[in-house]
Order: structure tokens, then sequence, then C-alpha cells
């Protein structure tokens, strides 16, 4: 098999801010002097670091905000899909750290589904992704889940292979883990076909003391999910709303069924017929869980609307 016409996806395990960069640096300079296209996109400290590391050779990298990019982690493939489209015939590598400390258990978990969709989105696509694990920082746990998603794992001097993740296991995305339950105080609303203004009049109730652009953001989200559930959803569906610190959370349940892992993650041409609900509520919101079985689908939103 021939490694040059491959997706290379490795794992960086490393021990805090130096040597983050002692690894991270050198390989972006060995891309650098290859002539190829690099990209970064860590969040700070790390990419500050690295770019004072860097000195001059920084300004030959592309550097994407990953904090801002990557908070739903289901944009991180589409903004990689757009870079690496940008770069022509070029060889291009980059760094991608989807998972920092801080991450609740529900980001975490469709960081790990990101990183398993990663060899899906690009199979047969040759170019070269590093993701930095911060073992000083992340809990046993999520380190140990690299090996299911890399299929090499660089710590320190050493390089561990793995299996390349398998199709079931791209399909596993879409069945779990199973999504904890609403609350007992959330607002339930069964609909069906020309009953989405019902929806919407139930999410301005919830959000009642949000502001005006918060709430259409959450209204927009809501209505293209909704929507799918009566156009793909076998005509009905279950809403189900609640308040959680800053954020809404939004669930809805239908008899439909996504077969696709990377659903949601297509960007849509213009001319396009459908396929954009899931889209556009990846765009809004800071998180969408998606669980999909034989039957049935659950949609679980996450907005900020706070001020």
């Amino acid at each position: 098999m021939n490694t040059a016409t491959m997706f290379r996806h490795d794992a960086l395990l490393y021990a805090g801010l130096d040597d983050f960069v002692e690894h991270t640096a050198g390989f972006v300079r060995e891309g650098l002097v290859a002539d190829e296209a690099v990209a970064v996109a860590v969040i700070q400290p790390r990419a500050g670091a690295l770019r004072e590391e860097l000195a001059a050779d920084a300004a030959h990298v592309t550097w994407i905000d990953m904090e801002r990019v990557g908070r739903n982690p289901a944009r991180i493939i589409p903004a990689w899909v757009q870079w690496t489209q940008e770069q022509g015939p070029r060889v291009f590598r980059g760094i991608g750290e989807p998972i920092w400390a801080g991450r609740d258990n529900a980001e975490l978990v469709e960081c790990r589904h990101h990183e398993t969709l990663l060899n899906l989105a690009f199979d047969g696509v040759p170019w070269q992704l590093l993701c930095p694990y911060d073992t000083t920082a992340l809990d046993a746990g999520t380190i140990d889940a690299v090996r299911h998603s890399h299929p090499q794992v660089l710590h320190g001097a050493a390089r561990i292979d793995h299996p390349h993740p398998q199709p079931e296991h791209f399909a596993a995305t879409l069945l779990g883990p199973t999504l904890p339950p609403a609350p007992d105080q959330a607002e339930e609303l069964a609909f069906r076909s020309g009953e989405l203004a019902g929806v919407r009049a139930l999410v301005r109730r919830v959000l009642s003391d949000v502001g005006r652009a918060q709430t259409n953001h959450a209204l927009l989200a809501v209505s293209e999910i909704a929507g799918n559930s009566v156009a793909h959803g076998g005509g009905a569906g279950t809403i189900t709303l609640w308040r959680q610190d800053s954020y809404l959370v939004c669930e809805i349940r239908d008899t439909g069924r996504v077969v696709d892992p990377l659903a949601g993650r297509h960007r849509p041409t213009p001319d396009q017929d459908g396929g954009r609900g899931l889209w556009i509520a990846n765009q809004i919101c800071d998180l969408v869980q998606i669980r999909s079985t034989e039957t049935g689908t659950v949609v679980r939103l996450r907005v900020n609307v706070a001020s």
C-alpha cells in the first residue's frame, strides 16, 4: 500500500506546553522545508507558544482558531475540507486539537466521534494530520480512547500502531453512547406537519427572558431540525426543551433514520435539494448530537442563549 496516497492521522501524546512546542514545531518546520501547505488549529496558550517558537516561519502557516471553530466538534471536518481544497495541487499537513481540558462529557463524546469520522471523511486523501493530547491535563479514559481513532500514536520516541478504524466503527458514532435523560422540568410537545408554529411558540416561551438575537438563533436551529422530522422522519416528532446553565437544550425525536455518519458535516451546494437542516444547526449550535437506529432518531441541540 502506498502511504503517500493515504490520509495519515496520528495522535501526539505530550506532557505540558514545552513538550507540545518541541514536537509540533519540528512537524511544522518539516512541512515548510518540503514546501507543503501547513495549518495549525489549536487553542491558547499553545497557539501563542508555537507561533513564538516558529518566529518568522509562523507567517507561512495558516492559523485556525480551534476554540471558535471547534466549539462544536462537527464544524471541524468542514473547516479542514475547505482548507485542503484551497491548497490546490500542493501536499499539505495540519495540526488539529479537538480535545482540551475543560470540555464536558457531552463534548468529549462528540470529539471522539469527530476523531473517528476524520478517517472516513479523508479516506484516500493524501495528507497528514497530527492531533495533540496533553497527558498532564486530560484524564486516562480520554487518553486511552486515542488509540481507537488514530492508526498511529506518537509518545516520546515511540510510535505505536493501531488497526485502522473499520466501517462499523464509523457507523457506531450514530448509535451511542446513549444520551442522558432530559430533566423532570423539561417542556415537551408532540408535533406534525402544519404544527411547527407551536414548536416555535414553545421555544419563545422557554426563552422569554432571552434577547431577540439569541432567541432567533435558537429558533432557526430548532425549526430546521423539526422541519427535518416532518420531511424525513415520518411526518411527525416530539420536541423536549430545557435550560441548562447558559444553554438552551433541545431534543427532537422522530421515527426516521440517519444512515450517513457524516450527516451535517457536508457543506451544502447552492443547487442542492435538501440536506441543509443539520448543517445549519451545526453552524448555530455549540453542540449537536445525533443518535439513530432502525427505530428512530434523536437529535439533541445545545445553543448558548446568554447575552
